[in-house]
């Protein structure tokens, strides 16, 4: 089985933050697992991300986005190599064809 490497952009980097300061204030406990539950799709990332589905957005699937949900979000992620390249996390619900 071939192994990814799993990159995380600033602006990701930021939006996990973001997202993990929100649940802290609402709940530690909600905090911690939803770090488990994004630890436990990391590793799914870093051995088949090719099992994640293209983004809807069709602009989003020409440029390769692909998208993974964890909980109430979705990491948009290319494939580029061997490497993994998440590029944005953003709440479901949100409009996000422009964002990332």
């Amino acid at each position: 089985m071939q192994e990814y490497k799993v990159k995380i952009t600033p602006t990701a980097q930021n939006d996990f933050l973001d997202i993990s300061e929100r649940l802290e204030a609402q709940s530690p406990e909600e905090a911690t697992q939803y770090y488990d539950l994004v630890m436990e799709k990391t590793r799914i990332l870093s051995t088949t991300p090719e099992c994640c589905p293209y983004a809807r957005d069709s602009q989003l699937r020409m440029r390769g986005y692909r998208m993974l949900a964890v909980e109430n979000y979705i990491y948009f992620f290319v494939i580029i190599g061997k490497t993994v390249v998440i590029r944005r996390i953003l709440y479901a619900k949100r409009q996000y064809d422009r964002l990332v």
